[in-house]
């Protein structure tokens, strides 16, 4: 989904997609400039699921993999997750029972 695309749901726009975990911390390596800081930067996230893992919190270390979550301003906590901004669409459409997608 582009972040310009207009869709027919009227609560659609209230709901915010954002890469999070690995993905958010890859992007970031990515994206800046200073090579170096980024790869200092990327390191210490790294650290984060390492230490999970060893505490045996397997279900942070899960979510640390979610990729993109997709939350609604005013439905409640759940939100969808998905490796593609699609995808967290998606999920979070099925966790409110309906895709806002689609006019009905």
């Amino acid at each position: 989904m582009k972040p310009d695309e207009t869709l027919p749901d009227t609560h659609a726009r209230d709901i915010t997609i954002y890469p999070v975990g690995l993905l958010a911390h890859w992007q970031h390596y990515v994206h800046n400039p200073d090579r170096q800081a980024a790869r200092h930067r990327l390191r210490l996230d790294l650290g984060y699921p390492i230490r999970q893992a060893r505490a045996r919190n397997w279900r942070a270390v899960k979510n640390y993999f979610n990729g993109y979550l997709a939350e609604h301003a005013h439905f409640g906590t759940r939100c969808g997750t998905g490796w593609t901004r699609g995808r967290a669409y998606r999920d979070l459409a099925r966790h409110l029972h309906r895709d806002p997608r689609t006019p009905a």
